[in-house]
């Protein structure tokens, strides 16, 4: 097996409905956890997904705690816990999400009279990753089973997470985290407007000036 920590900034998208900040930017503020922990499952049931020797709070750390919170099947996860995918770049961090995303919006038949915004986070990698690129086994287009067995075992073993090829942008690279503390603190990066077909994300633009009404 190769451990290799990539270089290269990495990046994730989040549909914009998410709120940007909550408790865990805030570890100081003891009020406002127990005021969060009314209503947020995150505050109450991390434990049930992050060990505590991996639990971070403050500035940029949300949206990596709430990736392992509020778990979504994915390649490298089950639904019963998440994971921190991300991607080399802006462009495939979209197409990823566009291509599990189209999933479900197919799936509750929405019509090309909707769109979404995204927003993009980005943080460098902190801890060595699995190496398994060109290792077609844990790229299949669809059948998740050996990737999901993969990092089941890898998690077992305390591993920080995966390092692979993007199936969505073909030529690009893209990672599983499995534990928040493989990252640094991430940061906003601009948002993003997709365009729905009914069928499929088409297109995608850069939102250079987001102005408050």
């Amino acid at each position: 097996m190769k451990y290799i920590r990539p270089e290269w900034k990495h990046h994730r998208v989040i549909h914009s409905k998410h709120p940007p900040i909550d408790c865990f930017e805030s570890p100081e503020s003891l009020l406002l956890a127990e005021l969060e922990s009314e209503t947020s499952d995150r505050v109450v049931n991390w434990p049930r997904f992050i060990a505590g020797e991996d639990y971070r709070a403050g500035p940029g750390w949300s949206p990596v705690m709430a990736s392992f919170c509020y778990p979504r099947e994915g390649r490298f996860n089950k639904a019963q816990r998440g994971a921190y995918y991300a991607g080399d770049s802006a462009e495939t961090a979209i197409r990823e999400w566009a291509w599990h995303t189209g999933q479900v919006w197919r799936g509750w038949g929405l019509t090309n009279e909707v769109s979404a915004t995204v927003r993009c986070y980005t943080g460098q990698v902190t801890e060595p990753l699995l190496d398994i690129r060109g290792q077609n086994e844990y790229h299949h287009d669809t059948d998740y089973r050996a990737s999901q067995n993969l990092a089941s075992g890898l998690l077992e073993q305390n591993e920080y997470g995966i390092l692979y090829n993007s199936v969505r942008n073909p030529g690009s690279e893209a990672i599983a985290l499995l534990r928040p503390t493989a990252t640094t603190p991430v940061t906003q990066a601009g948002h993003y407007v997709l365009q729905w077909s009914g069928e499929r994300f088409t297109g995608y633009a850069h939102i250079d000036e987001f102005k408050r009404l």
